[in-house]
């Protein structure tokens, strides 16, 4: 997904294991219906616009067809070769707004162009393969994992309240009036047997009661 900073929501949790965020669709509705996304990739270019080709030092709007013209490398080698990370935009942010207009008024124009452009596309295995492989080439780059550790402050509380608020509500339609309820009125049951009833998983009965033994 396209974002744009301060124009979409932040996520409300994230599954770590498949790294995919989740939001709120309610929230991400409203945000849409503002009209016009945007990039949140960090900028590569300069205060004035430009960027600065790492390899020779040229300044232009946009890397992309001076590193194949005159490195004869791709985008992702280049990356790769100056350890940036694989979010690193190669041009300049006036540039990726007019094409993102210019694609956007493109698509408004001509419907079908959508369908094309899926048919063009690599299979989505493909594309999931050359994700992973980015991805890893960057993991340990310490621009990375310092957004990654924001971003997870960020998200982690609102994760939380989402997963209590969850296990509070199964807890009210098993009949309990709360989950610290549900807990203590299950506790001389085994742990198995207490999760039917709640209509939980017997690990968080088991985390919830060591929890309330230290309160």
């Amino acid at each position: 997904m396209q974002q744009q900073r301060g124009r979409w929501p932040d996520p409300v949790a994230c599954r770590v294991k498949g790294r995919a965020l989740l939001w709120d669709l309610n929230a991400l509705r409203a945000a849409a219906r503002q009209g016009g996304t945007g990039s949140r990739r960090p900028s590569g270019a300069d205060a004035d616009g430009i960027v600065t080709c790492l390899s020779c030092g040229r300044r232009l709007r946009s890397l992309g067809p001076h590193l194949a013209r005159a490195h004869r490398m791709t985008a992702a080698e280049y990356r790769a070769e100056h350890r940036l990370p694989a979010t690193a935009a190669l041009m300049a942010d006036e540039v990726r707004g007019a094409l993102s207009q210019a694609r956007t008024s493109a698509m408004a124009d001509d419907p079908d162009i959508i369908g094309r452009m899926r048919a063009a596309a690599l299979p989505q295995q493909e594309l999931a393969r050359r994700s992973s492989g980015a991805r890893a080439a960057t993991d340990g780059l310490p621009a990375v994992q310092t957004a990654r550790a924001a971003g997870a402050r960020r998200t982690l509380p609102a994760a939380q309240q989402a997963r209590r608020n969850a296990l509070e509500a199964k807890a009210r339609a098993a009949g309990f009036d709360s989950m610290t309820a549900a807990i203590d009125a299950t506790r001389h049951l085994p742990s198995r047997t207490a999760a039917q009833q709640i209509g939980i998983a017997a690990s968080t009965v088991n985390r919830w009661r060591r929890r309330s033994e230290h309160r």
